[in-house]
């Protein structure tokens, strides 16, 4: 096992035989420290086994409860590297991949700080029998059906974002399966708005002028964040886009939140379990997931 101290830790002596890892917020103090432990402290900032800590502090005049006592003590600004980069089984480990579904300054933008955060932008080509992790898909006023239903039916996380003439919306997250699909999306605006879908035949392929420099940039940067949040398993599920979404103002730059639900004439609902069925529907009934269900109802 080769353990180190975190390197983004910075360690600095409060005493002549007193040191301190972290300085914003303290991790760790300890109290105490000879000459001969500095020897370990040496080691343990560059990296060392266990036992070549002990073998350090044996070296230098310190015993073996000694040292794992100061290991102790340090362990919450340790870091381990017994494995990096592998599994179990030693071979390499996959980095999750990202789907970015969309051209223009943003999709460009996004995919470059998806490089540099150690996602793999797959957007020119997915390995085969490779699942993206995430699918971000960028577009102007409305999606067609087929470019969201379409990582719903792979039971595939996307993240819509959609740039109108006032602003952009980021999200909902969609987790098939769970919570809002971007067909409820669609269903509630109807309800506002009965013309809606005649509006939206109309702008389909229209480019709003919204998807400045300025807007990408923060629009990208956000994706960014939250994509390597979800992904590196730092927040289970980003909660304000799941079943939510973040509107920005182009003009003002002020940033709202809403909220969506799944809506009840979306297919992606699924029966509840006391529900009967009723008999025409039944004699051709056959078990499917909700995705199923969300992208054969949009076809």
């Amino acid at each position: 096992m080769l353990i180190q101290l975190n390197p983004r830790l910075p360690l600095v002596w409060r005493t002549p035989d007193t040191i301190q890892v972290g300085i914003d917020r303290p991790v760790v103090v300890v109290t105490g420290v000879t000459v001969a432990l500095e020897a370990v402290i040496t080691g343990l900032r560059a990296g060392v086994p266990l036992s070549g800590a002990l073998l350090l502090g044996r070296e230098a005049g310190a015993s073996a409860a000694a040292v794992t006592r100061l290991i102790e003590q340090l362990a919450p600004a340790l870091v381990d590297h017994s494995t990096p980069g592998t599994g179990a089984s030693g071979t390499s480990a996959a980095r999750p991949t990202v789907i970015v579904d969309g051209v223009g300054p943003t999709a460009e933008r996004l995919g470059g700080l998806l490089q540099e955060l150690g996602l793999v932008d797959a957007s020119a080509a997915l390995p085969a029998n490779t699942q993206p992790s995430l699918a971000v898909l960028i577009g102007h006023y409305v999606l067609q059906p087929d470019r969201h239903t379409h990582w719903l039916r792979r039971d595939v996380p996307h993240l819509p974002v959609i740039y109108g003439d006032a602003g952009v919306r980021i999200g909902p997250l969609v987790q098939p399966g769970s919570g809002p699909c971007l067909v409820c999306v669609e269903l509630e605006h109807v309800d506002l708005d009965p013309a809606w879908p005649a509006l939206a035949c109309q702008l389909v392929r229209r480019a709003a002028a919204t998807e400045t420099p300025r807007l990408s940039i923060e629009v990208a940067a956000r994706v960014a964040v939250l994509a390597h949040d979800l992904l590196g398993n730092e927040a289970e599920h980003p909660a304000s886009l799941l079943g939510g979404s973040v509107v920005i103002d182009a003009a003002t730059g002020e940033v709202r939140r809403r909220v969506h639900l799944a809506h009840a004439r979306c297919a992606c609902r699924a029966l509840p379990e006391n529900e009967t069925v009723p008999g025409p529907i039944a004699a051709g009934f056959r078990p499917s997931t909700s995705s199923d269900r969300a992208a054969s109802w949009h076809g």
